[in-house]
């Protein structure tokens, strides 16, 4: 959840400058952008489901939930490829919808790979005297995310019903769930890929959470959730070695990459495991903090 506005900012970021992208993907974030961000989002939403969880997304105090964890740490390149293989079969769900959802899931986590790095060193040199590792990376994300809106809009916007419609993941505003087609693609994809997937009902759980969240975020409630003042926290986000800013555009050019190679592999309808393997070359699996990174400017994996 720390990272969510940070995940839906860089989809927004990309769906910008979508003459840079396949025109598959131009196309579906040019049309279905909220898609785009539930792919965007996938990863953070369990935070919001039910009050337990809802209070640990506000406070950023506790371990992500179960499916959080499956889908950051266990196999997240093999949940997208599956994901974009439903897609091409023009299975379950519509097309550009589906290519948005997975030019937004893509997207999220490509940039986190890219973001991981900074926050690996900001967790050495900024974590507060008996904060936990969990505590202070979660506060971290927090305020970088905050701090990039502010960078991009002149204000962080909590605390103002404008940052309500970043937060916005389906076209019809409101408290329901997910479609049907478009859970079944994230189902069997999570079948797939981790031997589980949550029911809709947790899923649908999980969205009106996330609805109830914008509205408090969005009121004057959201004000505690702010940026402090002080000079400490801008060191965060940029200083000596560190520009949060930088990173997440090298991840949107990364992403461009990906969205190329996977463009081609739709088009071609080529899911094979030979493809897969190449594509694994491109974007190999894993969790972020394992994924190696090389000076800026090389050729590298993401």
């Amino acid at each position: 959840m720390p990272s969510l506005l940070t995940s839906l900012t860089a989809v927004e970021r990309l769906s910008a400058q979508i003459s840079t992208l396949p025109a598959e993907f131009s196309k579906a974030l040019g049309e279905d952008l909220e898609y785009a961000r539930f792919g965007a989002a996938l990863p953070e939403l369990p935070w919001f489901g039910g009050w337990k969880w809802s209070v640990n997304a506000w406070f950023g105090r506790s371990d992500p939930p179960h499916f959080s964890r499956l889908i950051h740490d266990t196999a997240p390149v093999a949940f997208g490829l599956k994901a974009a293989e439903l897609v091409s079969n023009g299975a379950l769900v519509g097309v550009e919808a589906g290519l948005a959802f997975v030019a937004g899931y893509f997207t999220q986590l490509i940039v986190a790979r890219e973001l991981e790095p900074t926050l690996q060193t900001l967790l050495t040199t900024h974590r507060l005297p008996r904060e936990s590792l969990t505590a202070a990376r979660n506060r971290i994300e927090w305020l970088q995310s905050l701090l990039l809106m502010q960078d991009l809009h002149g204000s962080a916007l909590v605390g103002t019903p404008a940052v309500r419609a970043k937060l916005q993941i389906r076209k019809e505003r409101g408290v329901q769930g997910i479609g049907r087609g478009l859970y079944e693609v994230m189902r069997v994809s999570s079948q797939d890929a981790f031997g589980e997937a949550p029911t809709k009902l947790q899923v649908d759980g999980w969205m009106r959470g996330l609805y109830l969240y914008s509205l408090a975020l969005g009121s004057p409630v959201g004000r505690f959730k702010s940026l402090p003042s002080n000079v400490a926290t801008r060191e965060l986000y940029r200083g000596p070695g560190i520009d949060v800013f930088a990173a997440l555009d090298r991840g949107l050019e990364r992403t461009r990459e990906v969205l190329t190679h996977l463009g081609s592999m739709i088009r071609r309808n080529s899911f094979s495991a030979r493809s897969k393997l190449k594509f694994l070359g491109v974007c190999p699996e894993g969790p972020a903090s394992h994924i190696l990174f090389e000076a800026p400017g090389r050729n590298r994996s993401v």
